[in-house]
């Protein structure tokens, strides 16, 4: 058998990207699941609204405003409508702005930032109903995080997953409220996978480019869905062929974590083990930021107490955090030591601390200077399962005080619960909303029946504090 094959044979096969799209059109989504999403819907919404004014969003906003767009879909920042695919563009750059949306630890993955913003759009473009959006947002979770599993850690080293595997996800979603069958389905999977892109370079110049990655992915899943669904063709095993995503983007591809047990009606969801976020950072520093707070908290710590600050963690993590320094608000996220210090002066890492203000602190500074951080076998093999750490803090006067945390807040394992999420919420968008975010995450979380794209637009629309929807 040559290379070289029909759809149709690779639908007969069994083969990943064949597989996915025949889940993504027939998959049956349980309505305990469906509560589950919820929570990820509204997580990503606090998000997206908090993180509307910041810079890099309202620039892809300013561009999003001069392409123009037919209007179907809702920029959350302003209320302006445009096209899905641009709308999805601006909500999902604001998603990920400040560092406080989900993550899957499997995959290294932030599924939200594409997924939901593509979900939400399209839904609002086809007038879908609260199940569907939240089916899709299901359905483009298990697609992104398959695809992110079989891509590895290796893929991580110098590709986002979230703006790769995202691409899947977010034209998992789209496909889903469009209403492709299967095999325009497997067609979108191809235009997504030849889209798919997003590098680390940007890191070395503490760069806007992490945004531009999930909101590329969330526009280009809907433009693959969009062309699919007019008839362009494109490449019927974009994952496992020989010159495929797996192939050219990995060092050591699974093809076979796409398919493992993957049926219309799953036993396990993988939306169920993603892990929301609690500090405003990158997620590599959370289990060391958890680790100084438990300790400050535990010992009454203060800044002039402490001599030095040691952090061992697994060495995946060096990739993104080695040689960061807080620079820039965007970089300090990213700067170990920084986020550890602040943990340890401030007893929080929420989004306020990082300001053009705030990281120039000369007693911020003075302390982060202190932390040192190093890498540990043992935490390697837990990795990506665990992203573990140890903080051991030598004070002035002599003590050695240690601590070690495996699972941060907001992982599955630790104690997150639908109350939290929706104070997150709450607290995030709160300047924003007024007392409307309260109503918003209780719709979110418990309105019966679930709400659909153009309620969820209508009561999350920027607007003034006390300015009632």
């Amino acid at each position: 058998m040559t290379d070289s094959r029909s759809n149709a044979d690779s639908q007969r096969d069994g083969a990943p990207t064949a597989a996915l799209a025949r889940f993504i059109a027939t998959a049956r989504v349980p309505a305990d699941v469906r509560q589950t999403a919820r929570r990820y819907v509204l997580d990503w919404l606090g998000s997206t609204i908090a993180g509307g004014e910041l810079r890099p969003p309202s620039l892809v906003r300013d561009v999003v405003a001069e392409l123009g767009g037919t209007p179907q879909a809702t920029v959350l920042a302003t209320g302006e409508r445009t096209s899905a695919p641009l709308a999805a563009l601006a909500n999902a750059s604001a998603a990920h702005v400040l560092e406080m949306d989900d993550l899957d630890r499997g995959s290294i993955f932030h599924p939200a930032a594409p997924v939901v913003a593509a979900a939400l759009a399209v839904a609002e473009r086809e007038h879908a109903d609260g199940e569907a959006l939240l089916d899709a947002v299901t359905i483009g979770y298990e697609a992104g995080i398959r695809v992110g599993e079989a891509l590895g850690p290796s893929h991580y080293e110098h590709w986002h997953t979230t703006g790769t595997a995202g691409t899947f996800g977010a034209t998992a979603a789209a496909a889903r409220l469009a209403g492709l069958d299967e095999a325009q389905t497997l067609q979108a999977l191809g235009s997504a996978g030849t889209m798919t892109a997003g590098l680390w370079e940007f890191l070395a110049d503490g760069a806007m480019s992490k945004q531009l990655h999930p909101a590329k992915a969330a526009h280009d899943g809907i433009l693959a869905v969009m062309l699919a669904a007019r008839g362009f063709t494109a490449a019927s095993r974009i994952l496992e062929g020989p010159k495929g995503v797996l192939s050219a983007m990995s060092d050591a591809p699974d093809p076979a974590r796409v398919t493992d047990g993957l049926s219309a009606d799953l036993a396990r969801w993988r939306i169920e083990g993603v892990s929301f976020k609690v500090h405003a950072s990158c997620r590599h520093t959370h289990s060391a930021v958890d680790a100084a707070l438990v300790l400050r908290a535990r010992h009454g710590l203060r800044p002039d107490d402490i001599e030095a600050v040691e952090v061992r963690l697994y060495r995946q993590a060096l990739g993104l955090l080695e040689g960061m320094e807080p620079t820039t608000p965007y970089a300090a996220k990213f700067s170990l030591p920084f986020c550890v210090a602040v943990a340890l002066e401030h007893g929080d890492l929420a989004p306020q601390r990082f300001t053009d203000d705030t990281i120039a602190q000369a007693s911020t500074l003075a302390l982060t200077d202190r932390v040192r951080f190093v890498t540990d076998p043992e935490l390697d093999a837990l990795y990506p399962a665990a992203w573990p750490s140890v903080v051991t803090v030598t004070t002035r006067g002599g003590e050695v005080l240690s601590e070690r945390v495996d699972h941060p807040s907001g992982d599955p394992e630790s104690d997150i619960d639908e109350a939290a999420i929706a104070a997150k919420f709450e607290t995030l968008t709160g300047p924003i909303l007024g007392p409307g975010a309260s109503e918003v995450s209780r719709l979110l979380l418990t309105g019966q029946p679930a709400p659909d794209a153009a309620t969820i637009v209508r009561l999350s629309v920027a607007r003034p504090s006390g300015v009632p929807a």
